[in-house]
């Protein structure tokens, strides 16, 4: 279990180095002033909801019907991986609007890397089902179909 957590963490981390590349520079060598366009709400919905069993989104399901007052150690490391996933996704900078929802989705595994950091003490999962709800009709308002 341990080595699964370590390769999800790995594969989270690779995945927020991969959407922060961006090369700025021209064939001259020189920088532009042109900032990336960001992704698209259909490129952050592929993100969150394509893997079926290991997506973001089953994980977030899954991790959500924890007992936030009492999370086990494989349980806490569990929410940090998917803390780092969802950072991930905001980092891809897509709409706002998109972004704020992940953000939201976001706040409970935050709090559960706190918590593990020793730098937190609870976990409000307020409002996380209604932003999940949030961010599918926008991903349906896209046009996103799960692969």
């Amino acid at each position: 279990m341990k080595k699964q957590m370590m390769a999800l963490a790995a594969v989270g981390a690779i995945a927020l180095l991969s959407a922060c590349g961006t090369d700025t520079t021209t064939d001259s060598g020189s920088s532009t002033d042109e900032t990336p366009a960001g992704a698209t709400n259909l490129q952050v919905c592929a993100k969150y909801f394509d893997g079926g069993e290991q997506s973001v989104a089953q994980r977030v399901t899954d991790e959500l019907e924890f007992d936030m007052a009492a999370l086990t150690d494989d349980q806490s490391n569990a929410m940090r991986s998917t803390n780092i996933q969802l950072e991930a996704i905001l980092r891809l900078a897509g709409p706002e609007d998109t972004n704020l929802v992940i953000s939201k989705i976001k706040t409970p595994f935050q709090m559960a890397d706190d918590i593990a950091d020793e730098t937190g003490s609870e976990i409000d999962t307020t409002g996380v089902t209604e932003a999940v709800a949030e961010l599918q009709t926008i991903c349906d308002n896209a046009g996103y179909t799960a692969s």
